[in-house]
């Protein structure tokens, strides 16, 4: 496809400009589609339209989908109609492993709805391989961009003797994390922290000495990069959009092998559960310069294929191939 197509995602763009507080870098993830297309191609919009009369106007329309917007695809089927120039791209915006506490109770209305679409994709391959038995239809493997070029402005010469952890509220997992860490001799640091019942308190609980909970994208990447180390040992399916953003920001990272992205950190990947790996994994990065240096060589150039320009390409790419 030569010629450049303009964009739809259908949503509020209230979340995300909040988070970017009208900063240059842009926070990585489903709402930069919007500014790939209007970058790269010839227009990217985030917006609530659903009429035909609106919605022609692009060449793609995006829903996430997720159990909050469950007919919405039907909605935009019997909009468009079954001939319109007017393609329908969804996502299902949901870790595979954590697919049965949202959809079993609802998947024949997901499988009907997906079916609306013209092309279906998933962030990540596992999530692509389960959704492609469960709809007897190809699923492509596409992740959300990060805007990586952007944030090397943001890479520190020197950094703070600390690990930079990431919180997953899907799991709310700290202990794990924990005890990977404990050994080493560095501050920990736990990032977008939210309470979740029982665990509320839990990470007060003398694990991390620093706990950061919400801030604006701008300002958790320049706390980010202030992290000699990060961790990211997220036990679900993800793609791995904080790991992308530690490769970026050239900090060697410990992470889960269950995330996508982990392939930028070949030699620092690890079964999540695995804490002694982990442990191992902290001790190498400290004690060999040289072996930290790789790590951060290896990750800082691979993670442009997530780039906007490499993402927006992507995009094309699979629609192509539908």
């Amino acid at each position: 496809m030569s010629e450049k197509i303009s964009y739809i995602l259908i949503g509020d763009s209230k979340g995300r400009d909040l988070a970017n507080k009208s900063n240059d870098l842009q926070l990585s993830g489903l709402y930069l589609w919007s500014n790939a297309f209007e970058k790269f191609g010839k227009e990217g919009k985030i917006d609530i339209f659903w009429r035909k009369e609106d919605l022609e106007d692009f060449d793609i329309v995006h829903i996430n989908y997720t159990p909050s917007n469950i007919q919405l695809p039907s909605v935009i089927r019997e909009e468009l109609g079954n001939s319109s120039s007017t393609k329908i791209v969804m996502n299902v915006d949901l870790d595979i492993s954590q697919m049965s506490a949202s959809w079993a109770y609802h998947t024949p209305n997901m499988v009907r709805e997906l079916k609306m679409a013209d092309t279906v994709f998933h962030v990540e391959p596992k999530g692509a391989e389960i959704l492609s038995h469960l709809l007897d239809r190809e699923v492509k493997v596409n992740p959300h961009p990060i805007d990586v070029s952007t944030m090397y402005d943001y890479i520190k010469k020197e950094r703070e003797p600390l690990i930079a952890t990431l919180f997953h509220r899907y799991t709310g997992s700290t202990l794990i994390q924990y005890i990977a860490q404990r050994n080493i001799p560095l501050r920990r640091a736990l990032f977008g922290y939210t309470p979740i019942g029982k665990q509320a308190a839990v990470a007060n609980a003398g694990m991390f000495d620093q706990i950061l909970m919400y801030m604006s994208f701008p300002e958790y990447i320049e706390e980010m990069s202030k992290a000699v180390m990060g961790c990211d040992l997220y036990s679900g399916y993800s793609y791995g959009r904080a790991t992308i953003e530690m490769a970026a920001l050239g900090i060697p990272a410990v992470v889960s092998n269950t995330i996508a992205a982990s392939h930028l950190f070949p030699e620092t990947s690890v079964h999540p559960f695995d804490t002694k790996g982990a442990e191992e994994k902290f001790k190498k990065i400290i004690s060999d310069a040289d072996f930290a240096d790789e790590v951060i060589k290896t990750a800082h150039t691979g993670c442009s294929i997530y780039s906007l320009k490499n993402s927006y390409d992507r995009f094309i790419e699979i629609l192509e191939l539908s």
